[in-house]
């Protein structure tokens, strides 16, 4: 039973460069994340029961699909992180979040790129 469903303006990357060891790239990143969640007014009380995550990766026009494991390889944890400060979720943790789950679409051109969230009950 799908609880809730957003599409989000951002681009996830697939870091194929690799993370840095630095976490402050990583801390910017989350306060943009953050930052842009709270503008656009999509903070909400934190989901009551545990929840599977889908993470849809919309490719933008002349993207191409990237391997099925380096969809979350890249910035998602950033983006997870700040929809936990704007209240999605109490934490990331395994008592909050049974499973994330990643896919892509290249159906979606013309709204990428972009990433649909949808959570479910576990």
């Amino acid at each position: 039973m799908i609880l809730h469903e957003q599409t989000l303006p951002f681009e996830l990357t697939n870091k194929n460069a690799g993370r840095k060891t630095h976490w402050a790239p990583a801390y910017a990143e989350r306060r943009v994340f953050e930052r842009t969640i709270r503008k656009l007014g999509w903070e909400r009380e934190p989901f009551s029961e545990l929840v599977t995550v889908t993470v849809t990766h919309i490719l933008g026009p002349r993207q191409r699909l990237w391997d099925s494991s380096s969809i979350g390889r890249g910035n998602y944890k950033e983006l997870e992180d700040a929809l936990v400060a704007c209240g999605w979720f109490v934490d990331d943790g395994p008592n909050y979040i049974d499973q994330t789950i990643f896919k892509q679409d290249d159906s979606q051109r013309h709204n990428g790129p972009a990433v649909k969230i949808t959570i479910e009950k576990a």
